[in-house]
């Protein structure tokens, strides 16, 4: 059975921020690359495990997946059968901030 996949707003606005950001200067690559993220994020709800632990933060359930040069960061409640995806984070800008 997979897993729901649930983006926070935090997550949301990350997306829509970076979009935005590309579609300045190149319109059709910031599609291309919101709709990858998208689906990447959305293969979670059939792997959830696929993403490395968050190295700094070192929780099991805080996992991320890479999609150059972004972290998408998400964590995962085997309980409830869900991925919220809770930040996508250049990874230029360093540690991920959560809150």
């Amino acid at each position: 059975m997979a897993f729901k996949v649930i983006w926070a707003q935090s997550s949301l606005a990350d997306l829509e921020q970076i979009v935005r950001y590309i579609a300045v200067e190149d319109s059709p690559a910031a599609r291309r690359l919101g709709l990858t993220l998208v689906s990447r994020v959305e293969e979670l709800a059939s792997f959830p495990r696929r993403g490395r632990i968050v190295p700094e933060k070192g929780e099991e359930t805080l996992r991320e997946i890479i999609v150059a040069p972004y972290r998408v960061v998400y964590e995962i409640s085997d309980s409830e059968r869900a991925v919220q995806v809770l930040r996508i984070w250049h990874s230029a800008r360093g540690t991920v901030q959560l809150s």
